[in-house]
């Protein structure tokens, strides 16, 4: 009886390397997509973390703006002043407090940086630019020609090089929303003063503002831009209540 001959390792090595076909279309097909799909995951993970970051600093930028904005407008709003009460033998200082009001600007007399009346009342405005600037928020301060009132009471320069001693503009806000009004007013009694048809308060309804209503909106330029911040504070004005109450003495 004949043995049965057993193959050899180099023979079994030999054997398997013939059999050996590598990878098959539907497999590299597979280990494509797959690949791809996880490269996919990966960088919209990717975009994502970083718009998620972006929108994050974004609206940090916002809530800062948009609070310092309302603290710089709320202390000059605090010291709004009328003429008369920081010269009361003026017989020429009959202006109100405020000097315009509407959704967007607002311009009123102040107190501010006066110590003992050295100054005299500042003339302070607040808008919101439009065209080329649009939504900035300007804040200009301007101080009176001089510290003493004439017949006519104080006098503010109106054009000229020498105007620029006396005015100082920054801009405290950039992309201020306007789709709801940046000012809104309110009387004695606490209600909403209604504007004219004109969008500016009247002149019987300047010396009636008691209290100011901050509304500041404010959004971000980019790509990943957060939503709107909006600050609200209303602000009142304790020189015209000291007036009304002296009037109801």
């Amino acid at each position: 009886m004949q043995a049965t001959r057993q193959p050899t390792l180099l023979g079994r090595v030999r054997s398997r390397s013939a059999d050996d076909r590598g990878v098959t279309l539907v497999e590299l097909m597979v280990t494509m997509i797959v690949t791809a799909l996880v490269a996919a995951m990966t960088a919209a993970l990717v975009i994502g973390v970083q718009r998620t970051n972006q929108e994050n600093i974004s609206r940090q930028d916002q809530v800062d703006a948009a609070r310092v904005a309302v603290a710089s407008m709320t202390k000059t709003l605090r010291a709004a002043v009328t003429p008369s009460q920081l010269a009361a033998t003026c017989a020429g200082c009959t202006s109100p407090g405020f000097v315009q009001g509407s959704t967007a600007k607002v311009q009123f007399y102040s107190n501010l940086d006066n110590p003992k009346n050295s100054v005299g009342p500042s003339r302070v405005t607040y808008e919101v630019m439009t065209g080329a600037r649009a939504g900035e928020l300007v804040e200009t301060v301007q101080r009176p020609s001089s510290p003493n009132p004439g017949a006519s009471g104080y006098a503010y320069c109106t054009g000229g090089a020498g105007c620029a001693a006396t005015i100082k503009t920054r801009v405290l806000a950039r992309g201020v929303q306007t789709s709801k009004p940046v000012f809104t007013y309110f009387d004695a009694d606490g209600a909403k003063m209604t504007l004219p048809s004109n969008g500016t308060l009247a002149a019987d309804q300047l010396g009636k503002v008691l209290s100011v209503e901050l509304t500041v909106a404010v959004q971000g330029k980019g790509s990943y831009r957060a939503e709107p911040t909006t600050y609200i504070q209303r602000v009142l004005l304790p020189n015209a209540q000291s007036l009304i109450k002296t009037g109801t003495e």
